[in-house]
């Protein structure tokens, strides 16, 4: 009886384990956005939070000032046309056209400009097929 227990009382804690591990590693791999009329409409409620926002790149609007490593840009939403100034300090993305899709992780700041501390560049032209079909063929069966 005392063997039972022991080994119940082990599986049930391998299960919790595994449980416990795959929910970090979902957590962990997964990401959260929201978009620029989403944190526009939140108000002075997003001022100072941690945030995550896709938009699109106003291309009229990039200002690049390599000696300070200052880019300067704006984001719009594509459905609304809310925009949010964006502010990053770093080295400017060789892609950063106008209308491209961009993630931008940050704070939005008192002033209403959104101070980014990571900026990532989503290029849909550089993922899509070349338009060519490859056939494969089965591969023969051997006969014994």
């Amino acid at each position: 009886m005392a063997t039972r227990w022991k080994l119940t009382t082990a599986l049930i804690l391998v299960v919790a384990v595994i449980g416990v591990l795959i929910r970090t590693a979902v957590t962990h791999a997964s990401s959260y956005y929201v978009t620029v009329h989403q944190l526009t409409t939140e108000g002075r409620q997003a001022i100072g939070q941690k945030t995550t926002v896709s938009g699109e790149i106003v291309g009229s609007s990039v200002h690049w000032l390599p000696a300070k490593s200052l880019l300067t840009f704006t984001m719009k939403d594509k459905s609304s046309n809310n925009t949010i100034p964006v502010t990053f300090h770093g080295a400017k993305p060789d892609d950063f056209s106008n209308n491209w899709p961009v993630i931008v992780s940050g704070t939005m700041g008192k002033n209403g400009q959104f101070e980014a501390s990571k900026l990532l560049i989503k290029c849909p032209s550089k993922y899509k097929a070349k338009g060519q079909t490859k056939t494969y063929k089965a591969s023969p069966t051997v006969k014994q």
